[in-house]
């Protein structure tokens, strides 16, 4: 029987209800809002859990989920192997007033048990996308040699980066520049017809969906993406630049607007609609709907001036993992940028995924400057206050002996660098850790702007423990110029917050690659049986 859709009565304090594996599979496909949310850690939440399952941890659930998970009326599914830490993520959205959060019975493993498939990686919605638009269109690919082969010969090229400039700077093809997805049309429009692109991405979808972007909108020159991406190229034996800053520049006006009418006519062909304020207003109002509006721009931009209620989501990270920014299925999803070119490329591929999308008219008069972040400072209730000291004052007690720094931020952050002592810790298992420490002086709480820290810090409080919160977090930390470590990395936790990329990986670098372009091209041959999948590609 198919789950009523109106909101529930309930209790917060009574326990959570509970779904099968086969209803929930069910619940899947019955065209309804749903959000299947995976508490565990990030790191082991790749390593198997359901197709449309999103990963929101518990150690970040109070700080995600306001803007993951906005409407209070939408059904959320909560899943983890521990039967304990779903029931607490339970407890505390349903104490913030979500009224329809169920439990998968058995996790993961009835799951399985009930003869249904887990899925590794992330984003594996979006990645299987991108493998259905390559084998629907037969992009058009180049491999590493032939584009070293091109290069060599001088023949005229213009090589795109389609993924966000940090990570550019990372890696990038030597003489390429930065062109994040939803930018390709604008900077690529007005490029001579004789000039052949190719675009990338580290490995496929982004890559793969940029150069269909560019054919797509009917841009006269020869496109390809680059057959797997950097890790193609690395593999070739071929070497990767470092600390590329380029991003292509934007064409005069008039290629500028011809990529505006080759945006708007595309978009159209797919059926979705540019709205004004009145119909947004209209979406809000409806309390029994999820509506997301997403500011596609580059991050730089929205951080100089965004409207107050958009979320930053750069257009081509939005279709590389929109399980990310957009948790809640069949949800609605309003874009914004400021020419309309960015927002009706990625609105096109959307609608192509089964979203229901909009464009949204801009309207400058609505923009403000001076972003506080992509959280906006929402949290979903306030910790209990926790003191907090200054860099100077935890150098001082560093230097006396007085306390122990845990950090839990990134692990891969907190690899690359971290206060001298401090020691790696996941939030969500500090009951486990705590007892290690005991007798080790005053805790201090470290992450990035201290906000998680607060919130950790807390949680130690309240298990018994002396805590404080390093203000503005490790950002402040480094911004007093203080000293960092990249050479004593110490893990009270498995670091297994976070997925680690083949690039991040310490060994086997290669042998990684290899294994995740296997893993990306054969997404396609497991779809067929999977719920809630609608891809309209044309």
């Amino acid at each position: 029987m198919t789950p009523s859709t109106a909101p529930l009565a309930f209790d917060s304090a009574a326990p959570a209800a509970s779904v099968t594996p086969l209803a929930l599979h069910a619940m899947l496909g019955d065209g309804a809002e749903i959000a299947v949310i995976d508490v565990r850690e990030q790191g082991v939440y790749a390593e198997g859990h359901l197709l449309l399952a999103a990963s929101l941890p518990l150690s970040l659930l109070e700080l995600e989920a306001p803007v993951r998970l906005p409407c209070r009326d939408a059904r959320i599914v909560l899943i983890d192997d521990v039967a304990a830490r779903a029931e607490r993520a339970a407890h505390l959205l349903r104490q913030c007033g979500y009224r329809q959060v169920i439990l998968l019975a058995g996790g993961n493993r009835a799951w399985t048990q009930a003869g249904l498939r887990l899925f590794s990686g992330l984003y594996v919605p979006s990645k299987a996308f991108g493998e259905c638009v390559e084998h629907f269109h037969d992009t058009p690919r180049i491999s590493a040699q032939a584009l070293l082969e091109m290069s060599r010969a001088r023949l005229p090229l213009r090589l795109l980066d389609s993924r966000p400039m940090s990570e550019v700077a990372d890696f990038s093809l030597p003489g390429a520049c930065g062109c994040p997805g939803a930018e390709l049309l604008a900077r690529a429009s007005g490029t001579p017809a004789a000039v052949t692109i190719v675009v990338n991405c580290a490995g496929r979808t982004r890559g793969i969906i940029g150069a269909q972007s560019l054919i797509n909108a009917g841009l006269p020159n020869t496109v390809y993406a680059l057959e797997n991406g950097t890790m193609g190229w690395h593999l070739a034996g071929l070497p990767l630049d470092t600390g590329a800053k380029s991003l292509a520049p934007l064409p005069e006006d008039s290629a500028h607007d011809a990529a505006r009418a080759m945006a708007l006519n595309l978009m159209h062909q797919h059926g979705v609609a540019v709205i004004g304020e009145a119909e947004l207003a209209a979406m809000r109002a409806d309390c029994q709907r999820t509506t997301y509006l997403f500011d596609v721009r580059l991050p730089e931009a929205w951080r100089v001036a965004h409207r107050a209620d958009a979320l930053s989501a750069p257009g081509g990270q939005l279709i590389q993992s929109t399980d990310q920014y957009a948790p809640v299925r069949h949800a609605r999803i309003v874009l914004v940028d400021d020419d309309l070119v960015q927002a009706p490329m990625t609105a096109h591929w959307l609608a192509q995924m089964g979203w229901q999308v909009a464009v949204l008219q801009p309207d400058p008069s609505k923009k403000i400057a001076s972003a506080q972040g992509a959280r906006q400072g929402l949290v979903l209730v306030e910790p209990e206050p926790t003191p907090v000291i200054g860099p100077s004052e935890l150098a001082r007690r560093l230097a006396a002996g007085s306390t122990r720094v845990l950090d839990c931020r990134d692990s891969r952050l907190y690899r690359d660098g971290h206060i001298a002592g401090a020691l790696f810790v996941i939030r969500s298992e500090l009951a486990a850790v705590l007892p290690d420490l005991a007798g080790q002086g005053k805790l201090t709480f470290v992450s990035d702007d201290g906000l998680l820290a607060r919130f950790a810090a807390a949680d130690a409080r309240a298990l018994g423990c002396d805590a404080v919160v390093l203000d503005g977090g490790y950002a402040a930390w480094t911004e007093a110029g203080m000293d960092v470590s990249r050479n004593d990395a110490q893990y009270l936790s498995v670091p297994h917050d976070a997925w680690y990329s083949p690039y991040q990986l310490d060994h086997g670098k290669e042998q990684a690659m290899r294994d995740y372009i296997a893993w990306e091209t054969g997404l396609l041959d497991h779809l067929a049986e999977e719920p809630g999948i609608h891809f309209r590609i044309a």
